[in-house]
């Protein structure tokens, strides 16, 4: 495994590796069921995981027994919100964390456990225990406070302990990421509604923390009985602002979504959806034997499902990329005029390979001249065909890769060869360039 510096250069990551207990933990995993074997492990772990809170939280939630019904249910809220728990990321760990401790109430030595344990796994933690501790605290569930508050210390102290200077460097860097990208976008960090796409996240804070704070006060009776609401209500600052917390949110969401219409009277509108999920329920009540449902068909249906995810579903978007198997891109830096999935699926196909931009498309290296071209690169309008080279140079990139956006992108490709910058190869929207190192300007 080799650290976000090693993969992304001239970026504000270092030999420092915040992700370092996931990386052990896949590294271990790949000892034993072989890197192209090591997804499908983890994909069958996390979708039975997922499923099982899912199944806890739909009952914890709903007020009437669906028996066999809710099993349809569950899985239907399975399929609508896996996405995120199927991405090889300690984000994974972080949404079964959350779902896992919003079903305990009053565990003082069982929160301080499990927090200790996801903590070191995932380096912005606190986010997660932050918002679950005041969860405890609305719910005045304060054994669970105290201990997710003291796991959370213990989990700070060891980051500090490591290395204090870069993690506080890197969480810095993330408090001030909105700045660093310069308008730059990815589309899982975007906002869940375009209203909040160019607002500062430090303005819309404390808004919501006001706005929060006067629905819970307001409506204290409801929240402090309903925890999964309370969640939601809290982290909506989260989920509304970058569609990757919306994404690992989702099973939460539905839950308490779908919950909420069949909770509702009978005797308004949804008496009739409600009617029929009696009668559905009446006619498949076979599969009330728990036993043969958990022990076989759950594990099985997971399996199945992530083996067919991994074997199919990507097949044809990884496809599309196996030229980075190729031997000539073997240890090269590759430059990208734009943050893409191909950065991933280069990696994924040849781990040698170095990247610019960086996973967090902001974090390019302090230098002024060449961070307003790598910014502009990766706009509409792109840069000249000289600006281009200056910044080749000073990444020393091996590779060029200019994928087509629009038209306001126009290449010449005379003057990229006078300068060094020689096409090789044009593959599914992919310019390929090969970069000369001396040549006569």
């Amino acid at each position: 495994m080799k650290s976000w510096g090693d993969i992304f250069p001239h970026s504000l990551f270092t030999s420092y590796d915040p992700w370092f207990m996931w990386h052990n933990l896949l590294s271990i995993l790949i000892d034993i069921f072989t890197y192209s074997n090591v997804h499908i492990v983890v994909n069958t772990l996390s979708l039975f995981f997922l499923l099982v809170l899912i199944h806890k939280h739909f009952e914890n939630e709903s007020k009437y027994d669906y028996a066999s019904v809710t099993y349809i249910i569950v899985f239907s809220i399975l399929y609508l919100s896996y996405f995120r728990y199927v991405l090889v990321r300690p984000d994974l760990l972080s949404g079964l964390y959350i779902l896992y401790m919003l079903t305990l109430k009053n565990k003082f030595y069982l929160t301080l456990f499990v927090t200790i344990i996801y903590g070191p796994f995932y380096y912005l933690f606190f986010v997660y225990t932050g918002i679950i501790g005041l969860t405890y605290i609305i719910q005045k569930d304060w054994k669970s406070f105290l201990g997710t508050f003291l796991g959370s210390s213990i989990v700070l102290f060891i980051y500090l302990y490591i290395d204090k200077v870069e993690y506080l460097n890197t969480i810095l860097n993330i408090l001030n990421d909105q700045s660093l990208r310069m308008g730059l976008e990815v589309s899982e960090g975007a906002p869940l509604f375009n209203i909040f796409k160019n607002i500062n996240y430090y303005i819309l804070l404390p808004i919501f923390l006001f706005s929060c704070t006067i629905i819970i006060y307001l409506k204290y009776d409801y929240f402090s009985k309903n925890k999964v609401a309370t969640f939601l209500l809290i982290s909506s600052l989260l989920w509304t602002n970058q569609v990757r917390y919306y994404v690992l949110f989702l099973p939460l969401i539905l839950v308490f979504v779908v919950t909420f219409f069949l909770n509702l009277n009978k005797k308004i509108f949804f008496y009739r959806v409600r009617k029929i999920l009696y009668l559905v329920k009446k006619y498949i009540a076979y599969s009330k034997k728990a036993f043969i449902f958990y022990v076989i068909a759950i594990p099985y249906s997971i399996f199945i499902f992530s083996y067919a995810f991994s074997l199919d579903s990507r097949d044809k978007e990884l496809d599309s990329a196996k030229f980075f198997k190729n031997e000539e891109y073997s240890n090269k830096t590759i430059l990208f005029n734009s943050l893409n999935i191909d950065i991933y699926k280069a990696l994924y196909f040849n781990p040698t390979i170095k990247t610019i931009p960086s996973c967090s498309i902001g974090w390019f290296e302090d230098n002024k001249e060449m961070k307003d071209i790598y910014i502009r690169m990766q706009k509409d309008d792109g840069v000249s065909e000289k600006e281009l080279k200056k910044l080749i140079d000073f990444v020393g990139a091996d590779i060029y890769i200019h994928r087509l956006r629009n038209d306001k992108q126009i290449l010449n490709f005379k003057k990229l060869e006078n300068l060094g910058i020689t096409p090789i190869n044009i593959y599914k929207n992919r310019i390929i360039f090969n970069i000369k190192r001396k040549i006569n300007e």
